[in-house]
């Protein structure tokens, strides 16, 4: 007897085991199964082939966008900035050992930041920086660009004097 049918067997009733014996003993001697509605018709759409149409014309433009996101985006993640604690760490050990060795500091005081563009004396750096920004000076690096523009009108201006010249006489 089968497992299907031990159980239906067990379940049941011994008054209803005669009549349903019979049917029973019929599907363990077939070995049928019951398929609860199998048979039907196959889906077209599980007869369909993955990939077998040529591609539409929005579809390369689409798989060319997402190639170009992902390697913006990859590229942007490659050079983000290392946030970690353990960085942070690191740099601000180092800067307290650097200002107790150079002995801008006597003591590292807890909670106080040492690593900071005040402290570590690029302040002064950046305020220099601003200054020549602002009021350019000596450090242009366009000079050879005036340079040749001053050439040029010393030539227009010798031509104008020499064309005075030739008016006189």
């Amino acid at each position: 007897m089968s497992f299907a049918a031990a159980a239906l067997v067990r379940r049941t009733r011994p008054s209803e085991l005669r009549r349903i014996a019979p049917r029973a003993s019929r599907l363990a001697a077939t070995g049928q199964r019951r398929t609860m509605g199998g048979g039907q018709p196959e889906s077209q759409s599980m007869k369909a082939k993955l990939w077998d149409e040529p591609p539409e014309g929005w579809e390369n433009t689409l798989y060319l966008t997402y190639g170009a996101a992902a390697v913006i985006i990859g590229t942007m993640l490659a050079f983000a900035p290392d946030t970690r604690i353990t960085t942070w760490a690191n740099n601000e050990a180092r800067a307290r050992l650097d200002l107790l060795q150079s002995g801008a500091i006597d003591k590292v005081e807890f909670g106080v930041h040492y690593n900071t563009p005040e402290r570590m004396g690029l302040e002064e750096e950046w305020d220099k920086f601003a200054e020549k920004s602002i009021v350019p000076g000596e450090d242009d690096d366009d000079e050879d660009e005036d340079d040749d523009e001053d050439d040029e009108e010393e030539e227009e201006d010798d031509d104008d004097d020499d064309d005075d010249d030739d008016d006189d006489e």
